[in-house]
C-alpha cells in the first residue's frame, strides 16, 4: 500500500471515529436532558413542549401533558402557546426596524408619535424609556376589564394607559407587564398607518418563515392552540386574563417552539435588522439592577456555567414560557407551558449547564 493510500485510509478512519464519538455524545446528552426534563415533568413544572438546540441543530425536543384537559388532548411538538411577555422582544425588533428606517428616534418624546397622548406625561417619556421599563407611568391595572379590551387603539390608550407618573422617567427600573409595550404597539401603528398585527406579519413573521406564529385573537380559531390553565385549591381552572385586542405589543403572540427556533436563528443572521441596530437589542441599557440587566425586550445576565462566565439573553412570559439564548456557544433553550411555573429559568440554566459539561 503506497503512502497516499495509507493517508486516505487514516483520514477515513479518523473521520469515522469523529462521527462515532459525536453520535455517542449526542445520544448521551439527549439522555441527560431527558432526565432533567422528566424530573420537572414529574414535579408539574413542565407541562408543554421543550426544545434544546446548538448552532441551529436540535439536540432535544419533546411534548408533555395536555393541551386541552377537558378533552384530554395531549401536547405535540407543534402545539401553539400564548407566549405572553416573550412577545415584547418582537415589539422591540419592530421599533428598531423603524429606527433603522429613519421613522423613529428613540430619544424623542412619545407625544411626537402619539399626538393624542396627554402632553404633561408624553413629553417627558421617551421611546427608550418604554423599551427599558423605565418610563415611570403608573400601571393602573385595576381599571382594566377582566378579559378582552376591545376599544380601538386611540381609545385604548386614552382610557387605560394615559396615567400619571409614579417616578421621573429614566430614574428607576420597574417591569411593566402591559402598559409600556402596548404604548410601543400604538406607536408602531401610528408611524406605519397599519395595525400592529399587519406590521408584525410583514416585517418579522414572513421574512423569518414563522408560519405557525400569529397575533392572538381569542375570538378567532387558531389551529393547535393550547388552552391556558391555572392551579387553584379546587384543581385546574381556565386562565382568564385581560389583554388588548388592538396594538398589544406586550403579550400578543401565539407560537410554537419550532417557530421560536426560527426566530432565534434569524437573530444570528441579521436578516431582520442590520448588526448595528440589532446590537442595541442586546446591550444592557439598564445596568443598575444587577444581577440581571435589561436591553430592549430582553433580560441579560452574566452567569458562571461550569467555570466559564457566560452572557445569556432571555425572557419569560406569563410564568408559562421562556427562551434562553447563550450566543457565544449558539445554544438555545425554549420551554412553552400552559400551566405556570416559577422554575423555568432554573430549568433552562440546568439544561445549559448539562450540555456544556462536555467542555
Amino acid at each position: 500500500m503506497n503512502k497516499s493510500n495509507i493517508e486516505a485510509l487514516l483520514t477515513t478512519l479518523f473521520f469515522t471515529i469523529f462521527v462515532f464519538l459525536n453520535c455517542c455524545w449526542a445520544q448521551e446528552i439527549t439522555a441527560q436532558i431527558d432526565d432533567i426534563i422528566h424530573k420537572y415533568v414529574n414535579s408539574g413544572d413542565i407541562h408543554g413542549t421543550v426544545l434544546v438546540a446548538e448552532k441551529g441543530n436540535i439536540l432535544y425536543s419533546g411534548a408533555y401533558g395536555l393541551a386541552n384537559m377537558e378533552w384530554e388532548i395531549p401536547h405535540t411538538v407543534d402545539t401553539r402557546f400564548r407566549i405572553y411577555s416573550m412577545s415584547k422582544q418582537f415589539t422591540a425588533m419592530l421599533i428598531m426596524q423603524l429606527v433603522e428606517a429613519g421613522k423613529l428616534d428613540l430619544q424623542k418624546p412619545i407625544s411626537e408619535y402619539l399626538p393624542y397622548y396627554r402632553k404633561d406625561v408624553g413629553m417627558q417619556v421617551r421611546i427608550h424609556h418604554l423599551l427599558t421599563h423605565t418610563h415611570g407611568i403608573a400601571e393602573g391595572y385595576e381599571q382594566l376589564p377582566p378579559f378582552l379590551i376591545t376599544e380601538p387603539t386611540r381609545i385604548l390608550v386614552e382610557k387605560y394607559f394615559s396615567n400619571d407618573l409614579d417616578f421621573q422617567p429614566g430614574t428607576k427600573f420597574r417591569y411593566s407587564d402591559l402598559l409600556g409595550y402596548t404604548l410601543l404597539g400604538a406607536i408602531i401603528e401610528s408611524v406605519t398607518g397599519k395595525s400592529y398585527s399587519q406590521v408584525l406579519q410583514s416585517k418579522i413573521l414572513e421574512p423569518a418563515g414563522m408560519r405557525n406564529t400569529t397575533y392572538l385573537d381569542y375570538r378567532g380559531l387558531i389551529k393547535n392552540r393550547a388552552d391556558d390553565y391555572v392551579r387553584t385549591e379546587q384543581g385546574f381552572e381556565h386562565r382568564i386574563q385581560a389583554y388588548p385586542v388592538n396594538a398589544d405589543g406586550a403579550s400578543c403572540l401565539v407560537s410554537t417552539m419550532g417557530d421560536l427556533l426560527l426566530w432565534d436563528q434569524a437573530l444570528y443572521s441579521n436578516t431582520l435588522l442590520s448588526e448595528r441596530y440589532q446590537k442595541e437589542l442586546f446591550t444592557p441599557h439598564v445596568t443598575h439592577y444587577s444581577p440581571y440587566y435589561y436591553g430592549y425586550g430582553w433580560y441579560i445576565a452574566d452567569l458562571n456555567i461550569n467555570g466559564e462566565t457566560r452572557r445569556i439573553f432571555y425572557h419569560t412570559g406569563g410564568g408559562t414560557c421562556i427562551i434562553i439564548r447563550s450566543v457565544h456557544h449558539t445554544q438555545t433553550v425554549i420551554i412553552l407551558n400552559n400551566i405556570r411555573s416559577d422554575k423555568l429559568y432554573d430549568i433552562g440554566i440546568e439544561i445549559l449547564t448539562q450540555i456544556n459539561i462536555k467542555g
